[in-house]
């Protein structure tokens, strides 16, 4: 019996110390795969308002002299 409590001891001493371990490990993980998605959300935010002022850009030298004028525009285009 004194050999099987000193395996059974060893064995809650090693999950004791590989607990709060593995918890750590698996915290640091899911904080850089966190931060990767803010990164990529931003990035993806970042190009929308590139293209949407390029598009504007090109609409720059119309000429919106009246309400139809600016609601055809915005028919056609959206902008």
């Amino acid at each position: 019996m004194f050999i099987f409590g000193k395996i059974k001891t060893l064995v809650i001493a090693a999950l004791a110390i590989a607990v709060p371990i593995i918890y750590l490990m698996g915290k640091v993980k899911g904080s850089s795969a966190e931060k990767k998605k803010i990164l990529e959300d931003e990035l993806e935010a970042s190009n929308k308002s590139k293209e949407f002022y390029k598009k504007m850009s090109e609409h720059e030298n119309d000429n919106l002299a009246d309400r139809s004028d600016v609601s055809k525009r915005l028919r056609k285009s959206g902008l």
